[in-house]
């Protein structure tokens, strides 16, 4: 059983890094909010948006344009765009995958 888990050891790593990636990017994402933004569905997320936020939240005029980040979720109503979400996490497993191969191809050519 140990030795079949190793076996796939790059595409478990593969799957653990491309899952953080993809979980972590609306922490560092922001929104250029203008006066046409509608802030009642704040989506957040690189490159495909991930959360969406249902904000109340009424600036003045004259504060635009702002950059509004992730707000908190116990605040804010939070849903998670599951479509978005695994279409991105599919896209960065394969895509770490196809580099952890070639790291090991290029490692197994110089010995």
């Amino acid at each position: 059983m140990v030795s079949r888990i190793l076996r796939h050891r790059l595409l478990l790593a593969s799957i653990f890094i491309g899952w953080i990636c993809v979980s972590i990017t609306p922490v560092f994402d922001s929104v250029r909010v203008t006066a046409e933004y509608a802030l009642t569905k704040h989506r957040i997320g690189f490159p495909l948006p991930i959360i969406e936020q249902h904000t109340s939240l009424t600036p003045m005029d004259d504060a635009y344009p702002f950059h509004l980040g992730l707000l908190s979720p116990q605040e804010t109503p939070t849903t998670l765009l599951l479509g978005n979400y695994v279409l991105q996490f599919v896209i960065a497993v394969l895509g770490v995958y196809v580099i952890l191969i070639a790291i090991k191809y290029l490692l197994k050519e110089l010995r």
